[in-house]
Parts: structure tokens; sequence; C-alpha cells
């Protein structure tokens, strides 16, 4: 197991060399064979190092592949390729994040609502805490001990952000939807208010 893991950082160690070299398709090509092999190779750990590697492969090769795709002008196919390589509630945050923002910047948004609300259905905040829960598939490469998967608020939050702010408000112009989606989430109380 060791091995296989030390073998697929050199491979995301490779794709990022590939990024900074501007060689985009090999990057793409690289990142996304790295995180076919993670969420079907059963890279599960049954501790709490072996889940936090599992998942820093999985944030730093989606890194990878969403700059890849945005610097080769495919940002359109952002949300896409992220369906195929990753279960909804497995995404890394960043990833979901920044892959988002750059589909959204190159103005296309096909996808991205659906995307993000399937996402968001998965998170639940209670008792202060955000958890990502019915996200299908096998997930023991993200469970805790505790056997949940545990989302920090300020993720959560700049996921609603994207969401109800930049996406409905500003792109589709849909600020009563916006709204509405707000108060209805389950939020902190000092959180629903949009700075």
């Amino acid at each position: 197991m060791a091995d296989s893991k030390s073998a697929v950082w050199e491979r995301i160690a490779l794709s990022e060399s590939c990024l900074v070299c501007s060689m985009c398709e090999e990057a793409v090509s690289l990142a996304s064979s790295v995180l076919k092999q993670i969420r079907d190779g059963g890279f599960g750990g049954k501790t709490i190092e072996d889940i936090d590697e599992v998942h820093d492969m999985m944030e730093s090769a989606g890194m990878v592949l969403v700059q890849s795709l945005n610097q080769l002008g495919r940002a359109s196919q952002i949300v896409s390729e992220l369906k195929v390589l990753f279960v909804s509630g497995a995404i890394p945050v960043q990833v979901l994040l920044s892959g988002v923002c750059f589909q959204i910047a190159e103005g296309s948004c096909v996808g991205v609502q659906e995307f993000l609300e399937e996402f968001l259905s998965n998170c639940r905040y209670l008792d202060g805490r955000c958890y990502v829960v019915g996200a299908g598939g096998d997930l023991n490469l993200l469970e805790g001990c505790d056997g949940g998967h545990n989302l920090e608020l300020d993720q959560y939050i700049a996921v609603v952000e994207i969401y109800a702010v930049t996406l409905l408000a500003a792109a589709f112009k849909k600020v009563d939807l916006s709204i509405a989606w707000v108060e209805k989430a389950a939020l902190p109380e000092e959180k629903r208010q949009v700075k």
C-alpha cells in the first residue's frame, strides 16, 4: 500500500510539473488517471492519517485538473469532468470551488446550478458542524473514525455563497430565488447575512 501511495504521489508531482511547464494536456491526462485510480483503487485507510493523505491526493490531483482545463480554455468542461471523476460529496471543497469559479468566469454556467445543488443537498448543518451525508458510493476513504465526513463551516459557507450569490443572484439574476434559498438553508443565523 505504501508503495502504491508513493507511486500516486510521484504521478501527482509529475502532473503538477506538466501544469507549470504549460503541458496542460499531459497534466489533465495524468490528473484524471490519478483520480480514477484513487476512486477505483480502494485506497481507503483505517487511520485519520490515511484518510487525510487520500484526501490530500484527491485535492492535489483535482486542482491540477481544474487549473489545466482552465488554461486550455476548456473551463466549460470542468463540472462534467468532476462529475465523472468524483462522487458528489467526495469532491474536495477547494477543487469544487475553484472549478466552479473557473467555469462561471468563462461564462459557461451549464450544469453548474445542478452540480452545486447536488453537493449542497448532501450537506447537513447540525450542532455547529457541517456533515456530508448521502453521497453514495464507497466513501470509506473519506470517513473519519466517527463514521462521518465533516466539512469546515467556512468551506460550507463558501459553497453556499458561490451558489446563492455568485450563481443565482449575479449570473442568473434570480435574486428572489437566492434569498428564498438562503432563508430555507440550515445555516447559523450570523452567516445568513449577505455582505
